[in-house]
């Protein structure tokens, strides 16, 4: 008798290797919002005393370069002279001069509040420093662009907002003219870099 032959098991071919799922792309991280900018009416109405904390937006993290291009627009607008930069190597004055101009005292008493006088003083010492001591109640719209161009260039810790209300409210603190048409000019010129900024 002959013994059964064997069946041979067929061998089972190796299981394929795991394929791992393609990975997905990235996500692009959103776009951040479009910061919000004053109007030309907003702005008018911060010209007239109203708090407009959006004004900030349009000069913060300027640099020297947007700036000088944001100049250009309002040069071309004739809103200022066409060599309008503020040029001294003086060094401005000690403080105590500063803390002793007229219209820093007329600031303090304007403001109610201690720390928001604190806060605009302060910031409005920041440009009387960038104009080397000239005197803010004599300051045209060209010297406040000079000295916000100085501070861009080196980099001083600065709130636009504080800054630009504080001199606004010098201007309109004057009894001559000289104020209200600064004041004038300071809107067109603020609406003409509103213009020219892009969210």
């Amino acid at each position: 008798m002959s013994e059964p032959a064997e069946t041979a098991v067929p061998a089972t071919p190796p299981a394929p290797p795991a394929v791992k799922p393609a990975a997905k792309p990235a996500a692009a991280a959103p776009a951040a919002p479009p910061r919000p900018l004053p109007d030309a009416e907003e702005i008018g109405a911060w010209v007239d005393g109203q708090d407009l904390p959006l004004l900030a937006n349009l000069f913060d993290g300027l640099t020297v370069a947007r700036f000088d291009a944001l100049m250009m627009q309002v040069r071309k607008e004739e809103l200022l002279p066409q060599h309008w930069q503020v040029i001294t190597a003086r060094e401005a004055p000690d403080d105590i001069v500063f803390d002793r101009l007229p219209e820093v005292g007329a600031l303090r008493v304007r403001y109610r509040d201690q720390e928001l006088a604190r806060r605009r003083i302060e910031n409005l010492r920041i440009g009387w420093r960038e104009l080397r001591g000239r005197r803010p109640a004599l300051w045209s719209v060209a010297d406040l662009f000079a000295a916000i161009r100085r501070i861009l260039d080196r980099k001083r810790p600065v709130d636009w907002h504080e800054l630009l209300s504080a001199i606004r409210d010098v201007w309109s603190n004057l009894e001559l003219p000289h104020g209200r048409e600064q004041l004038e000019v300071l809107w067109a010129c603020l609406v003409q870099v509103r213009k020219s900024t892009k969210k």
